[in-house]
């Protein structure tokens, strides 16, 4: 049987793979399904742009994990994980040109995407959601699978790998970019939690598979975590790094040390009220002391690194 021809409609904004991408036209995408891939350093071309403003499911990258969520307003809610998550270097954003997608629709989405994902070894550790339940016949399940086969397809031509099994070659898209180097000083400056993890194995941290990462807020002198609940139970490594000071600092927390709350207890490491699954940790540059529950972590710095 000859293979059906296809005609995919490909906008690239700088002319390659590493900037805005946009696919707009497919044919045969159900419910006119529509693409929208941007790094980190590109975003607010992204979320200024009034056709991203639409019902969808959002995928945040790196080049060894991916984050699955959904929004009635992707704009707004990348614009939130702009702040929230660091270690993300690209967005991918899949929705319909017509915002023919419902609430129903995406959470179907969601929840299949999250299980390829941790089927391929790639999902990330805070992405947890199995998904809310959802109003679909049996016709509308078909069609939405359909639309996830045609949006599986342009991953990876795009060169998104994390919902592909056994697929070790590295994303053709660059999705973190290289440490730069300071022309002056001839210092390296590091920001993007895959960046972090990276130096450090280079200058022979052991560092846990998973590991909660912030950077310094800087207008605040806080280092601002929301690990998910479960993570207190277990030995617990915490990377914080100071770009400021240009110092990293890395905190190893015995399981059971801590406990949790919804109330602002002291001692007690506060539980995120509109997203209970993770916690609330603001931790002060100066004396690494948790705003919320008055903890010192200082005794957990097992080591510090200048670069």
């Amino acid at each position: 049987m000859l293979a059906k021809a296809k005609k995919i409609t490909l906008y690239l904004e700088n002319g390659t793979l590493d900037g805005l991408i946009n696919i707009s036209e497919s044919d045969g995408w159900d419910f006119g399904g529509e693409l929208y891939s941007c790094p980190r350093n590109k975003l607010d071309e992204l979320v200024n742009d009034e056709s991203a403003d639409k019902v969808g499911v959002y995928m945040l990258l790196s080049n060894k994990q991916v984050y699955v969520g959904q929004a009635t307003d992707l704009r707004s809610r990348i614009k939130q994980h702009k702040l929230s998550k660091d270690w993300w270097e690209r967005v991918i954003l899949l929705t319909s040109k017509k915002d023919e997608l419902n609430q129903s629709h995406i959470t179907y989405l969601e929840a299949a995407l999250i299980q390829k994902a941790t089927e391929c070894g790639t999902n990330d550790i805070e992405n947890k959601t199995k998904g809310n339940k959802h109003n679909l016949d049996k016709y509308e399940r078909r069609l939405l699978d359909q639309y996830l086969e045609e949006a599986y397809f342009i991953l990876e031509l795009i060169g998104v790998t994390a919902f592909q099994k056994n697929k070790k070659a590295k994303s053709k898209i660059n999705t973190v970019l290289p440490p730069i180097e300071n022309k002056t000083t001839g210092q390296i400056d590091l920001r993007a939690k895959k960046e972090v993890g990276d130096y450090l194995k280079e200058n022979n941290v052991e560092l846990f598979t998973f590991f909660s990462y912030a950077k310094l807020q800087e207008k605040k002198k806080v280092f601002w975590i929301n690990p998910d609940v479960d993570l207190i139970k277990t030995d617990w490594m915490i990377v914080l790094n100071n770009q400021v000071d240009r110092v990293i600092h890395i905190l190893k927390v015995p399981g059971n040390t801590f406990m949790c709350s919804l109330n602002h207890e002291k001692g007690v490491l506060r539980i995120r009220p509109d997203k209970p699954m993770y916690l609330d940790i603001n931790i002060d540059a100066k004396n690494f002391v948790d705003s919320g529950s008055k903890t010192s972590f200082k005794e957990f710095v097992f080591k510090s690194l200048k670069y």
